[in-house]
């Protein structure tokens, strides 16, 4: 009888590993996959170099805010950082703000909060900035797709201090 409870566990403990390792490896592809597409055009990065077009500025902050969870997000953060690919997002995220500003904003604060990530992206990128610019499409997130997580960073004028 302990015979088959220990083999029980041992087989609950590989089916639980196998799934979990199934899952980094997906992960990491769609992470390759993801990176080819922009080392094509390392050189420049506009919005019609990046793999969608936005038509509304809720889609474009809910992609945006998903690419910092998936690559900072979760203490992920606290390791390093590919600040080619966080740079490659912050320039494509300036090309998107500026489509967006230029066809008109009519939300006040939702405006300067796209120029403050604008200007924010515009420094050299480092685990600092990185980590405001995920703040910023968390908040922003929050006010616009109505993002459901306990946390607030008070870091936009949309979304205010709430």
């Amino acid at each position: 009888m302990d015979q088959a409870k220990v083999m029980f566990s041992i087989l609950s403990l590989l089916v639980a590993a196998t799934f979990a390792a199934l899952y980094i490896y997906i992960f990491s592809l769609h992470t390759e996959v993801n990176d080819r597409k922009l080392e094509r055009n390392d050189d420049l990065v506009s919005a019609a170099s990046f793999p969608a077009e936005y038509q509304h500025v809720e889609d474009f902050i809910a992609d945006f805010h998903a690419f910092y969870n998936r690559t900072t997000g979760y203490g992920m953060i606290d390791r390093p950082l590919d600040l080619k690919a966080q740079d490659r997002q912050a320039t494509a995220a300036v090309a998107y703000i500026d489509v967006f500003l230029e066809n008109g904003v009519a939300h006040e604060d939702l405006k300067k909060d796209l120029l403050s990530i604008k200007e924010l992206s515009s420094y050299p990128l480092t685990t600092t900035e990185v980590r405001a610019l995920h703040r910023y499409f968390h908040d922003l997130d929050k006010a616009l797709n109505n993002y459901d997580h306990e946390d607030t960073f008070g870091v936009t004028e949309t979304y205010g201090d709430q």
